[in-house]
Order: C-alpha cells, then sequence, then structure tokens
C-alpha cells in the first residue's frame, strides 16, 4: 500500500480572525490528516495573533503561523504561502481564503478522486457552495474570450470535468505542478490571480473538478444597494450589484489584473480592450454612486493592465483618499 498523501494547507487571512479559526478547525478536523497548515496574515490588525494563541492554535505542531510586515493583498498571500509550501517534503497544496471551510471529508475526497491519481492531473478542485445553501458557481469555470462559470449540470457525482480557470478556494495542486512554474504573481493584489495562475498550471496538465467534495464559502453576500440598482435590476434580465465607493480599489485591480490577462493570454487587441473597459464603465455609471468621479480611475487601471504596470493602492490609503476627497 503507497503512504498516504502528504498535504500542506495554505490559508490567507487579513481582519477575519473568527472566520480564520473556524477555518483551521475545519482542517485540524479532516478525515485525511493534513501535515501542516500555513497561516498567512497580512498585517492583520483586529488580534488575529492573540486569537490564535488563545485557543492553543499556535502551539499545535501542525500550525505554521507566518505574519506578512504589511498587507500584500491576497495576490502576495498566496504567493508567500505557496512558496512556503513549495519548500517542505509533500505531494499536494491546499490553497484557501479564511474564509472557506471544507467538510470533514473533503481532503479525504478529493484524494481519493480519479483524477489525483492521474499523474497528468495538476490540481483537483472540489465544489464550492455558499452557507446559504447554492453552488458558488464563480469558483470554477471556462475562459473563452471572457469567464464563464460552469453550469449547475456539471457538478454531478462520478463526472470530473477539466476547468480553465481555478480559485483559491480549496483548490489542490499537485506539489511537482507547483515547482515547475512560477509563484501566483504577486503584485496583482487581488482579484485575477488565481485565474493567471490556472493558465500556467494548465500548461503542464489538466485542472479537474471533483464535486463530490465540498467546501463552504462564507463570503459576504451582496447587501449593498442604491436606489438606482434596486430599480435597475426590477427592469432588466440580469441582476447586477453596485459597489461602494470605499471598496472601488477592488474593482480598478480586477480590471487591470484582466485586461493583462486578456492581453498576455488571448492578445486581446486595442479596440477589444476599450469595449471591456467601456462595459466597465457602463456598469458604474447604471448602478454606482459617484460614477464620474470613478471613470478617471477605471481609464487609468485600465491603461496600467495594458501597460503591464502594476502600482497598488493600499485599501488604507483609499480610504483615506475618499476621506479627504482626493480619490
Amino acid at each position: 500500500m503507497s503512504a498516504p498523501a502528504r498535504v500542506c494547507a495554505v490559508i490567507i487571512t487579513f481582519n477575519r480572525k473568527d472566520l480564520l479559526v473556524e477555518c483551521i478547525d475545519a482542517l485540524l478536523a479532516q478525515t485525511h490528516a493534513v501535515m501542516r497548515t500555513i497561516i498567512v496574515d497580512n498585517a492583520s490588525t483586529d488580534g488575529t495573533e492573540d486569537l490564535l494563541r488563545e485557543r492553543g492554535l499556535l502551539a499545535h505542531d501542525a500550525v505554521e503561523y507566518l505574519r506578512l510586515e504589511r498587507n500584500m493583498g491576497a495576490s502576495g498571500g498566496f504567493a508567500r504561502g505557496v512558496a512556503a509550501g513549495r519548500a517542505l517534503e509533500i505531494d499536494w497544496i491546499w490553497i484557501m481564503d479564511d474564509d472557506a471551510e471544507p467538510r470533514p471529508d473533503a481532503l479525504t475526497t478529493l484524494l481519493a478522486s480519479p483524477p489525483a491519481a492521474d499523474p497528468h492531473t495538476v490540481a483537483v478542485c472540489p465544489k464550492v457552495v455558499y452557507a446559504e445553501g447554492g453552488i458558488d458557481a464563480n469558483q470554477r469555470g471556462d475562459f473563452h474570450r471572457r469567464l464563464r462559470p460552469l453550469p449547475d449540470c456539471e457538478y454531478r457525482a462520478g463526472h470530473y470535468p477539466a476547468l480553465d480557470f481555478l480559485s483559491f478556494v480549496g483548490s489542490l495542486v499537485r506539489i511537482s505542478a507547483a515547482r515547475a512554474t512560477d509563484l501566483p504573481r504577486e503584485d496583482f493584489f487581488i482579484w485575477g490571480d488565481d485565474v493567471e495562475y490556472s493558465f500556467r498550471l494548465r500548461r503542464l496538465g489538466a485542472i479537474r473538478l471533483v464535486s463530490e467534495s465540498v467546501v463552504v464559502h462564507k463570503r459576504a453576500s451582496h447587501s449593498f444597494e442604491t436606489r438606482r440598482s434596486r430599480a435597475l435590476n426590477r427592469l432588466l434580465p440580469v441582476t447586477m450589484w453596485p459597489t461602494p465607493y470605499e471598496r472601488f480599489w477592488q474593482n480598478l485591480c480586477g480590471l487591470r489584473n484582466y485586461l493583462w490577462i486578456k492581453r498576455t493570454y488571448e492578445r486581446q487587441g486595442t479596440l477589444s480592450a476599450i469595449g471591456t473597459t467601456l462595459q466597465f464603465v457602463v456598469k458604474h455609471v447604471l448602478y454606482d454612486d459617484r460614477p464620474l468621479r470613478r471613470i478617471r480611475w477605471i481609464v487609468r487601471f485600465a491603461r496600467n493592465g495594458r501597460s503591464g504596470r502594476f502600482v497598488n493602492i493600499a485599501p488604507e490609503r483609499w480610504a483615506q483618499m475618499v476621506r479627504d476627497g482626493r480619490a
């Protein structure tokens, strides 16, 4: 009989200490033991380290705490976490955010799946569901000119469809593939780093869905609305959610990173990139507050995406700029 697979889990966290503890508890309760859990703390200010110490988690032999000196964003955290995992004598790296909670048999089911036994598989991905129920479809899918979530009909037992992209919500990456390609891009800061990493992994083999394995994603539901967005969502056949101006920096990173991905991997031309940017502008003009103030930022970050210029505005700096009226 072969030895049990050695798995290192990597969790990224920032100011969500209670969710983090729930995630760690879920990892420690796995029916297939996780050899090492690496917590990458993006310089949290909410007492994360104190709570971990209070709960006795930092004294646990299987838990390693890595605190960064500054907030490097999700992409910087994942890059540091994967780098730490690659240095270990392991077989797989299990990647997730702090708002993920794998069900007790999630890892066992992933490792026992036929794709995991196939050496040509570079990653296996569990089904991601919302805490209130239903599939979080945006975490797995195809990429043909745009991101296309995997249809619900593909989530069935015994069916292991190939994916064009994975998200860092419970994805299990074979260590040989993780070592054969560069780390996730830390300069993306947030959004798109997992998609870009997927494209490089796919050069080495297949990414497969294992829908029998389940991870609960406790992401916050869309609760922010404006009077305009409520009216438009009643009139139009699609539902769109506005973004508070205080969180608009996330959307800007997402646009820049997406345009860079499109140009790098699909050779998107200038006219097509302008069209993508205009779609972004229209969404914010229709649904969001202060739309005219957003346009100049959209244009700036779109240009940065086309030129590959990754200059990030830290969330706390953006918040101060909003308060001062400079954003």
